[in-house]
C-alpha cells in the first residue's frame, strides 16, 4: 500500500493533466452539434483505418496458401493445354503441338535454397510419395527453368539449381535455330553463359533464349534475355551473357514437370543430349 501511495505522489501531475485533457475534450465534444459531428467523422476514419490495416495483415498472412492454391491451378491448366496438344513457346504465347501430351506437371515449395555456393541446390517439399520422380524439371510459375530434380525421398527431394556449375542446357536464340550450350559460371547468381552461338548469328540485347535438345525440360522452356554480347578467344562464336528469368534468389512456389519418355531417351540416347555432357566431362 505505501508504494502504491508513493507512485501516485510521484506521477500524480501526469494523472492529473490526463484527466484534465479528458475533461476538457469531453466538454468541447458536447458543446455544439458542430463538434459532435466533427469528432464523430474523426473517430469514423481512425476506425476505418485500423480495420483496414488488420484486414490487410490478415490478407497478408493468407497470401501463401492463395498462391499454393493459384499454383495447384495454373499446373491444372498446364496438363489441360498438354492434353490439348498445345504447349507455351515463352511464358505469354502458346502454340499447338502433337507431342506436348508427353508433359505432366506438378506444383512444390522451396523449402530450402541456396545461391552462393559453387553448387547450389534446391530442397522441395515433394517427394516419391507425390510422385516426384529424379530428373524432373523445376520451373518457377513464370515457367522460367530454375533446375531439375536429383534425388527424392518419400516426402523431400533435393534438385540441382540452375546456379551449379554441373548443370547446363541447351539454349537457342528465339526466332532462330542457332543454340549452344548454357552454363553457369559460379559468379553472378543473376546470369548464365550461351557458347557456341555462331559469330555471324545476329545476337542483341534482351534478345529471348529458351530451352533446345533437353530431356528434362519441355521445348523452348524460357531460359531469359540476353544481357551482354561478347566473343571467344579464337573469335569464331558469341559469348552472350543471360539475364536468368527465373528470380534465384526469391523462390518460392514452383512447378514440376515430367517427361514422360524421359527413360527411354536417356536409355537410347541421353549422353547425346546438350543437357547432360557437360556433366559427364566434369
Amino acid at each position: 500500500m505505501y508504494r502504491l501511495v508513493q507512485f501516485f505522489k510521484r506521477y500524480y501531475a501526469i494523472f492529473l493533466f490526463v484527466l484534465l485533457e479528458a475533461g476538457a475534450v469531453g466538454y468541447y465534444a458536447n458543446a455544439t452539434s458542430y463538434t459532435r459531428a466533427t469528432l464523430l467523422a474523426a473517430s469514423v476514419r481512425a476506425t476505418g483505418s485500423l480495420q483496414r490495416f488488420f484486414a490487410s495483415v490478415g490478407d497478408y498472412f493468407s497470401l501463401r496458401r492463395e498462391n499454393r492454391i493459384l499454383l495447384e491451378r495454373l499446373a491444372a491448366v498446364e496438363n489441360g493445354l498438354q492434353a490439348a496438344g498445345i504447349t507455351r513457346t515463352t511464358p505469354d504465347s502458346l502454340h499447338a503441338d502433337s507431342t506436348a501430351a508427353r508433359y505432366f506437371f506438378g506444383t512444390a515449395r522451396a523449402v530450402s535454397n541456396s545461391i552462393t555456393r559453387q553448387d547450389n541446390h534446391i530442397v522441395i517439399d515433394r517427394g516419391s510419395a507425390d510422385g516426384v520422380e529424379e530428373n524432373m524439371a523445376l520451373l518457377t510459375p513464370e515457367g522460367a527453368i530454375a533446375g531439375y530434380v536429383r534425388r527424392c525421398s518419400e516426402h523431400y527431394a533435393v534438385c540441382m539449381s540452375v546456379l551449379n556449375r554441373d548443370f547446363s542446357i541447351g539454349g537457342r536464340l528465339k526466332g532462330s535455330e542457332y543454340f549452344g550450350s548454357v552454363y553457369w559460371d559460379g559468379t553472378n547468381p543473376h546470369e548464365m553463359t550461351l557458347l557456341d552461338i555462331p559469330r555471324y548469328a545476329k545476337v542483341e540485347r534482351g534478345d529471348t533464349i529458351l530451352a533446345a535438345y533437353s530431356l528434362r525440360f519441355p521445348p523452348d522452356c524460357f531460359i531469359g534475355t540476353v544481357s551482354d554480347v561478347g566473343e571467344s578467344e579464337d573469335g569464331t562464336c558469341h559469348v552472350i551473357s543471360i539475364r536468368l528469368g527465373a528470380k534465384m534468389n526469391a523462390l518460392s512456389n514452383l512447378l514440376l514437370v515430367r517427361y514422360t519418355d524421359y527413360e527411354e531417351l536417356e536409355t537410347l540416347a541421353g549422353e547425346y543430349f546438350t543437357d547432360t555432357r557437360r556433366e559427364e566431362k566434369r
